[in-house]
């Protein structure tokens, strides 16, 4: 699915959620890392790059779920716009 971004050119709405999840999940780790540092309880560096690296791995894939996930909402309104199922080239 393609959004407009108000410029009048199409952004993909999966890329573009994946980028504003990414801003905020940097924002939480950011957020986490400083208040273990107000609170006198400071991560080692090497816990810093393990929590990192864990939240990478949960992260990934995140797109391409979302997609998916668009792709079926795409062929459910259109399913029931037309009341038969569309054909898909990506399931034949």
């Amino acid at each position: 699915m393609i959004s407009t971004n108000g410029t009048g050119r199409g952004v993909p709405v999966a890329s573009a959620a994946r980028v504003a999840a990414a801003e905020r999940f940097a924002a939480v780790i950011v957020s986490a890392f400083e208040k273990c540092e107000e609170t006198s309880i400071p991560l080692s560096n090497a816990q810093k790059t393990a929590l990192i690296e864990a939240a990478l791995v949960e992260f990934d894939g995140f797109e391409a779920e979302l997609s998916s996930l668009m792709r079926v909402a795409e062929l459910l309104s259109e399913l029931s716009r037309n009341g038969t199922a569309p054909t898909d080239p990506e399931l034949d």
